[in-house]
């Protein structure tokens, strides 16, 4: 069962929107964030607004791509520091190949995101 989120403050940097949500800050272009726009009197669960986002890339694809964005990493920076190719990361992000626990525990400790999350 989903939780519905708080109420979220939102601000504008030219075509980008910071959404302040739980005491994280998230960036979105403008143009992808009027896409999941509802109205103000209504609230929306999480696994709603990023239901398509999950489907085409997985949760634990979506987390690694989000990760790799947040770090301002390339998809071959990324692999390096996490010591498997370009492909392989292209295939997680996109939830051709699972991450695995391996993999996983190796995020979790360079970017201190619990590994658990990577597991389907």
């Amino acid at each position: 069962m989903s939780a519905h989120m708080k109420k979220l403050h939102t601000k504008q940097h030219n075509n980008i929107i910071c959404i302040h949500h739980a005491g994280d800050v998230y960036q979105f272009p403008k143009e992808i964030a009027e896409k999941y726009r509802v109205p103000t009197n209504h609230s929306v669960s999480a696994d709603k607004v990023f239901s398509a986002l999950n489907k085409e890339y997985t949760k634990p694809g979506a987390l690694l791509r989000g990760i790799r964005v947040r770090e301002n990493l390339t998809q071959i920076e990324m692999a390096q520091k996490l010591n498997v190719t370009q492909s392989d990361i292209s295939q997680m992000e996109r939830g051709i190949r699972n991450i695995g626990r391996v993999i996983a525990q190796r995020i979790e400790k360079i970017f201190d995101v619990d590994y658990r999350s990577f597991l389907e």
